[in-house]
């Protein structure tokens, strides 16, 4: 089924009552999408427990249960029920080394574990070793009015050509504001969506969310 991750950053109006912001979308039916929401670290446990199989992290690091204060083990969000993370999100970049010894434990674990990268390069380099899903995000887009299925779909093309070469899942990210670049994303080949801004920042995140999914 298509993937639909809203990410909700650490947005003021997200950050006053997220369990309120996400019951009033948690609800919107689709038979295309799967919904879910990647959500602040200080939220993730209760979230969890309020949404289950609905709730994603921003961010997880490599390191396991021990003396690393501030971290987000895997093995923590496991035992939360939270079986999926964003990682090396544009706004969270992190080195090369550590994504790959990352995406090998989520393999051990299996832990749904969504790559972020900026360009074909890392896509090539994360498929072939091992990231099950990956989302492009072009930086350049982020936040903005163009969607990356308009404005680069060439790479999008090519992207999901390299992940089905290696079993891997494309979502697409930045920019997307419409239904129309949904659908352009689907006929692309894409497998799912990473939207923030588009939703959490509209006037009624509710409709804006309608609005995108497939009738």
């Amino acid at each position: 089924m298509f993937q639909f991750i809203t990410n909700l950053k650490v947005y003021d109006n997200i950050m006053k009552d997220p369990a309120r912001f996400i019951s009033n979308l948690s609800n919107v039916k689709s038979d295309k999408f799967q919904i879910s929401f990647a959500v602040p670290a200080i939220n993730l446990e209760k979230l969890a427990g309020l949404f289950p199989g609905k709730i994603k992290a921003q961010h997880v690091d490599l390191n396991p249960l021990g003396p690393y204060t501030g971290s987000i083990p895997m093995e923590s969000l496991i035992a939360y029920g939270i079986n999926g993370s964003l990682l090396n999100h544009s706004e969270k970049r992190i080195q090369s080394e550590i994504i790959k010894d990352t995406i090998k434990k989520a393999e051990t674990l299996k832990f749904d574990l969504i790559v972020c990268c900026e360009n074909i390069k890392e896509i090539k380099l994360y498929s072939s070793i091992g990231a099950r899903t990956i989302a492009y995000e072009p930086p350049e887009l982020i936040g903005g009015n163009i969607s990356v299925s308009s404005a680069k779909p060439e790479i999008i093309r090519e992207g999901v050509k390299i992940c089905e070469k290696e079993g891997s899942s494309l979502l697409v990210g930045a920019g997307v504001k419409t239904r129309e670049d949904v659908e352009l994303s689907i006929r692309l080949g894409a497998q799912g969506i990473l939207i923030a801004s588009g939703i959490t920042k509209a006037s009624d995140p509710r409709s804006a969310l309608n609005s995108l999914t497939l009738s």
